[in-house]
């Protein structure tokens, strides 16, 4: 029998994930799923398992692309995501039989924001921390993208949502939330995650892993054994979920 369990890794960095925060929040066809939320930060910045689609531009400008159709989808504002698009442009002259072309990032340490989360999980505040930090990462609320590693912006968003700042910006130090961020890097080494959004489901066949926001479907087929998966629109998303305020 297949579990009614899903294990969802998810970084701040990304905005697919930050999309399917948005989208399990709100869906009501997975209101009665237990979803175990994992924020997956590296301990060595996409040095194992995880891929950095930065150090490929055909990627990362399919990511923003893609990113931008599946906000538009979800009703968010995608003001960031075109323009981040709009900048990344290809170079010319370039003969990528010799070469990978990149766009070089400044390092960031993410850690402290996804420890943070797991700070606001243990306070009931899971799931409308995620959602609130991703939509001031990707401007989806309108008001622009909001640097969500800067500990002002950071202590703001967390005010919003009823959290102690002083204790968010102090969890990131705490060494049980240390080991437990660390626990679910190591299952999600175990449970091949390479990017984000990923799910990890366990049916009669074994774990089976979803990528992506558009598995998201597929996911529901396998959790009800319905062989005509939904299709998720705009006004499934319009209210959150009991036990995701």
């Amino acid at each position: 029998m297949t579990s009614r369990k899903i294990k969802f890794y998810f970084s701040f960095r990304s905005p697919f994930a930050a999309i399917a925060v948005y989208r399990l929040r709100r869906l009501e066809a997975f209101r009665d799923i237990e979803i175990q939320m994992m924020p997956l930060w590296p301990e060595v910045m996409f040095g194992g398992h995880m891929d950095n689609p930065s150090d490929n531009i055909f990627k990362l400008r399919y990511v923003f692309q893609d990113a931008s159709r599946q906000a538009t989808d979800a009703g968010l504002d995608t003001s960031f995501l075109q323009g981040a698009l709009a900048r990344l442009t290809l170079p010319e002259g370039v003969d990528y039989t010799l070469q990978k072309v990149g766009l070089p990032m400044e390092e960031k340490d993410w850690a402290p924001a996804h420890i943070g989360f797991l700070y606001a999980e243990s306070q009931g505040k899971g799931w409308a921390y995620a959602d609130a930090v991703c939509q001031a990462r990707f401007g989806f609320d309108g008001l622009g993208p909001r640097d969500v590693l800067d500990e002002a912006v950071l202590q703001d968003i967390v005010k919003e949502i009823g959290l102690d700042p002083n204790e968010l910006m102090a969890a990131h130090l705490d060494s049980e939330l240390q080991s437990v961020h660390k626990d679910i890097i190591r299952q999600g080494e175990s449970d091949g995650v390479f990017g984000v959004p990923f799910f990890a489901l366990e049916t009669p066949q074994g774990m089976q892993g979803y990528w992506g926001n558009d598995r998201l479907d597929e996911i529901y087929r396998q959790l009800n054994n319905d062989p005509l998966p939904p299709v998720f629109s705009q006004s499934d998303l319009r209210n959150i979920q009991p036990g995701k305020e």
